[in-house]
């Protein structure tokens, strides 16, 4: 393959030079069967180059002029551009990706974009805008998954993040009983019940919070933000004694490296040891450690 990638890349430069309309011109006349073959080699050629590279564009721009209704070929290249910090350009490309999409009334682009405006671009009403449309578009499907996590947890979080928690927790648990329902079991769903409790704690409604925080620490002792989080509502309720257990766990747990494991969600609401520490002090009646010195 590297032996043809010289030759192959005068056939890419020839394509993409500026007489763009020409080139698709001659494209058009070729059959589906052969747009369909060259269109996958010019992405198979495109994955030889470093994604956020030039000559990567160039070639998957080649794969599209070929055949410009490629919707996984285009929400690809937007990945290209978003790497380099180049998001103007790569939401262009995806929202491209999501209206050919949904035209054909699919919604694969949908959630990915639906992700992207939730964990990279904070975009809370925009996700929940996109999920909203998903599920209107697949009635009948109740467990979509945007990027590998469920829709609805998604949007529950984000309806967290707008400080709608109500909205929140009706979410969590219409997600729940679904899974109930599929016959998993939902106490599996950490995420969901995770951030049901803090959904709880925001509203004061805080033996709810601690019931949920108490059931996931039975299915797991080491989790890490649980501990911080029981040990903040603990603090919260002048239960300070009740407190410094869980915040000392949470102390020793992130000294160890246990975190939530899942790099989006910490991106997303990372627990920093600094914060442990400070509520750790206000258990045990002290100043900030932050001021000291």
């Amino acid at each position: 393959m590297k032996k043809l990638i010289p030759f192959l890349l005068i056939l890419v430069f020839l394509s993409c030079a500026d007489n763009k309309p020409s080139a698709e011109g001659k494209f058009a006349e070729l059959s589906k069967t052969e747009k369909d073959s060259l269109t996958e080699f010019y992405h198979r050629l495109s994955m030889e180059f470093y994604q956020p590279s030039e000559l990567h564009r160039r070639v998957k721009d080649t794969a599209l002029m070929i055949s410009p209704e490629h919707v996984e070929y285009r929400q690809r290249l937007s990945y290209s551009y978003k790497k380099t910090g180049e998001h103007i350009r790569a939401m262009e490309l995806l929202n491209e990706a999501v209206a050919i999409d949904v035209e054909n009334n699919s919604t694969a682009a949908l959630q990915y974009r639906a992700w992207s405006l939730l964990f990279f671009y904070r975009d809370y009403e925009g996700a929940i805008e996109d999920i909203d449309q998903i599920n209107r578009m697949e009635p009948k499907n109740d467990y979509t998954s945007c990027h590998g996590e469920p829709c609805n947890l998604l949007k529950g979080q984000a309806l967290y993040k707008l400080a709608r928690y109500e909205d929140a927790i009706a979410v969590f648990q219409e997600l729940l009983k679904v899974e109930e329902d599929k016959g998993w079991d939902p106490l599996d769903n950490f995420h969901a019940y995770f951030y049901m409790a803090r959904s709880y704690s925001e509203l004061g409604e805080f033996d709810k919070a601690l019931q949920l925080y108490r059931t996931q620490l039975a299915r797991n002792e080491n989790f890490t933000e649980a501990h911080y989080q029981m040990g903040k509502v603990y603090n919260l309720l002048d239960e300070e004694e009740k407190a410094r257990p869980h915040l000392e766990k949470a102390q020793e747990l992130l000294a160890k490296g246990f975190k939530m494991g899942e790099p989006y969600y910490e991106a997303f609401d990372e627990v920093f040891l600094y914060q442990v520490e400070e509520e750790l002090a206000k258990a045990r009646g002290e100043g900030s450690p932050l001021k000291k010195g």
